[in-house]
């Protein structure tokens, strides 16, 4: 008799030990998923915080000087601390034309809407434009294409070091050219040629 509840005293506790062992086991995978948890929180509250936090900083904007190259307006604008989200905020301020005091000529037409602009992993930043002058057709010649397309790429280029490439899309789709010279079907790294001395 005295054997049989020992056996069954031994049971019992193995399996308590088992269930004991089970809510220890399933405790610390818990405390693993909350601290997986915490870090990708962390990670997003950090990226939203950097993309919340405005400071005035001077940028460089190319636009055409009467030398028929790219010249660099410098201009102090808001910015976001992310670079992902200061990007669009660069590229629609070169969207509205060189300052009034300047020699400087505006590039892009006056109609251009900047739809969005993203930076992707390997350093290129998409550039969807659209309005109804790019939306109809652009009758610019090859040079104000020219012009207009390394605009956008020297200016993104040169503000953002991870920024090394720009593809430009019109409507959200993939366009040819903006006025029919400059191919568009890849993503376009700066011209230093194009750049007046003074401002590369």
């Amino acid at each position: 008799m005295h054997f049989v509840q020992r056996t069954a005293a031994r049971r019992g506790s193995a399996r308590d030990d088992a269930g004991a062992a089970k809510v220890i086991v399933a405790f610390c995978v818990t405390l693993v998923f909350l601290a997986g948890a915490c870090g990708k929180k962390s990670e997003t509250a950090a990226n939203l915080a950097a993309a919340n936090k405005i400071t005035v900083r001077p940028v460089r904007l190319y636009f055409e000087s009467p030398q028929m190259l790219l010249a660099s307006e410098t201009r102090n604008i808001p910015l976001p601390e992310s670079p992902a989200a200061a990007i669009p905020v660069v590229a629609r301020e070169l969207m509205k034309g060189p300052a009034a005091n300047t020699p400087l000529f505006r590039i892009f037409p006056a109609d251009t809407v900047l739809r969005g602009a993203y930076l992707v992993p390997g350093g290129t930043v998409i550039v969807d434009l659209g309005g109804t002058t790019l939306t109809q057709g652009w009758g610019a010649g090859s040079h104000s294409e020219l012009m207009a397309v390394y605009s956008l790429v020297q200016s993104l280029t040169a503000n953002f070091k991870d920024a090394q490439r720009v593809r430009i899309v019109i409507n959200g789709s993939p366009s040819e050219t903006l006025g029919g010279h400059v191919s568009l079907g890849r993503s376009l790294a700066p011209m230093p040629a194009l750049v007046e001395p003074a401002s590369r």
